[in-house]
């Protein structure tokens, strides 16, 4: 071997141990902050570590993680976001609350809001695949299920009268809420499907690269109805969780879930472009969103000024991460 050769041999051995420390960062610092966190409130918030508290925190989770782990799929298709994730979540806790009304089943009423989600995500996929923007129909979409919410309720409260529709909500295994039980299932179905099947691997490759995602046969129409599918379930599993959990639902509730479900899966580090990301990565990317908000709660944090924290650390992160991601790509 030539010197020239072995110059070139270091040289390429140099970039994939840089490449593969880049990606341990990156695959490492989400978790590494959110237990810096847990450190960091234990000593500032002296109920941090109380059951009560934690559970909260995981119920936050969970109702913002099953929606960004839903919205995963959008993401790595290389279709941004969904910005009607507030409005949907209501809509669907509308119809669960109204259904189990007229049946007084809590079963048939959430499988009856879950395929109303399903069917608005269906629509909006359909409209995104003809090659609309997707923050576009989307932002249009949301608009229109909250007018429509607005005028089915008439602005009012919509209350549970029975409390069978409690249910989701109160039942508890060893302690733990049922919609801790039911985010940890859906994460893990989300990351099998996206990993380990076709259509996982069709949504990747279209978020990576959309020309070549079309000459390998790749139908862009249908893997994005998929991708909005997936997103439209988590949407209606969540809206049911919501409105078990609240007893009652208005149109005008949920107003911040958009934001948040976004920052988690901006924080998770999901590229904007699409192709890189993971659901499981969402799903901490959830739990980091819901403890930062638990924390600034506790301290007696006013709406306005966590709102305002939470986008700086989006932004820092996202940024953060974005650098790592093209210097992992050197």
């Amino acid at each position: 071997m030539t010197i020239i050769e072995k110059t070139e041999a270091l040289t390429f051995q140099d970039r994939a141990g840089s490449r593969r420390a880049t990606k341990m960062i990156r695959d490492w610092a989400l978790p590494i902050l959110i237990l810096m966190v847990f450190l960091v409130a234990s000593v500032s918030v002296p109920e941090f570590y109380k059951f009560e508290t934690i559970r909260a925190i995981l119920l936050a989770t969970s109702i913002i993680g099953i929606i960004a782990v839903g919205m995963t799929a959008i993401t790595l298709s290389g279709n941004l976001f969904s910005l009607g994730v507030s409005a949907s979540a209501v809509f669907s806790g509308v119809i669960y609350i109204w259904v189990g009304h007229s049946t007084g089943s809590m079963y048939i009423a959430a499988l009856a809001a879950i395929a109303a989600a399903v069917v608005l995500g269906i629509v909006q996929g359909f409209i995104v695949g003809l090659g609309l923007n997707a923050v576009i129909v989307t932002l249009a979409a949301g608009s229109i299920i909250y007018g429509v919410t607005a005028i089915m309720t008439k602005g009012e409260v919509v209350q549970a009268e029975s409390a069978s529709l409690e249910g989701f909500a109160t039942f508890q295994l060893f302690g733990i809420p049922l919609p801790i039980y039911i985010f940890i299932l859906f994460t893990a179905l989300a990351w099998f499907l996206t990993e380990h099947t076709l259509i996982g691997r069709n949504v990747h490759l279209l978020g990576s690269n959309r020309h070549t995602a079309r000459n390998s046969g790749i139908s862009t129409m249908g893997t994005t109805i998929w991708a909005f599918t997936a997103f439209s379930l988590g949407i209606g599993i969540a809206g049911v969780l919501q409105a078990s959990q609240m007893h009652q639902i208005q149109a005008d509730n949920l107003s911040g879930l958009t934001m948040d479900v976004v920052a988690a899966v901006l924080v998770g580090g999901t590229a904007v472009a699409g192709g890189d990301g993971s659901p499981i990565k969402s799903a901490i990317g959830a739990l980091f969103i819901a403890t930062i908000t638990q924390v600034m709660v506790l301290l007696g944090i006013d709406q306005g000024p966590r709102y305002f924290v939470l986008g700086v650390v989006v932004v820092v992160l996202v940024i953060v991460l974005h650098l790592l991601r093209k210097a992992g790509a050197r």
